[in-house]
């Protein structure tokens, strides 16, 4: 009706009682001896083979992932470190005055914040293009998948950046606790 055209019917669904791999890989060979049969297909082997390929796509995403998270805390990392190395005068000029160790890593801390929160948001806005489409490139004529990620997807990597970056300013707490004020009020700049 909605093309306005006369349905034919070119595909059957056969379903069968047997239910070893032998006998239904037999009844497909049959039912190919058939001159008006073009092809059989046996949709159980068919989803086996879909599942087995997934769980490649799966162990690969997850690569990526664990790939990803890495250069994130190393470059998380690589700009704290900088950061502190390029103001390492102003932070002992701080402790002289008196500040606590706390007050001197929330000077830095802030910056991270809100370089983290930026790097979220821009993240989001790239990651759901990305995601859009990585799934149209790898969509085929017999498989579709879901082209909108999950809420908890999104979620969840806001909260792995968040924990991230805590774990990058814990770390880095360590290194301002130390910093010789001495040493760094000396240096000729």
């Amino acid at each position: 009706e909605l093309f306005d055209r006369e349905y034919i019917p070119n595909e059957i669904l056969v379903m069968t009682s047997v239910k070893s791999e032998d006998e239904i890989s037999s009844l497909c060979r049959q039912m190919m001896e058939i001159p008006e049969v073009l092809s059989a297909t046996n949709l159980r082997s068919t989803a086996y083979s879909f599942r087995s390929t997934m769980q490649v796509v799966n162990a690969a995403v997850m690569i990526i992932i664990l790939s990803a998270a890495m250069l994130a805390f190393v470059v998380l990392y690589n700009l704290t470190n900088i950061n502190i190395t390029e103001r390492m005068r102003e932070l002992a000029t701080i402790k002289v005055l008196g500040f606590y160790d706390t007050e001197v890593a929330m000077y830095i801390y802030r910056e991270n914040i809100v370089l983290t929160l930026i790097g979220i948001l821009i993240g989001q806005a790239a990651g759901n293009f990305l995601c859009q489409y990585l799934i149209r490139t790898v969509e085929m004529d017999i498989v579709m998948f879901g082209r909108h990620a999950l809420l908890q997807n999104y979620l969840m990597s806001v909260l792995l950046s968040l924990i991230f970056a805590a774990a990058v300013n814990l770390v880095m707490y360590f290194k301002m606790k130390n910093i010789d004020m001495v040493q760094s009020l000396k240096s000729v700049e």
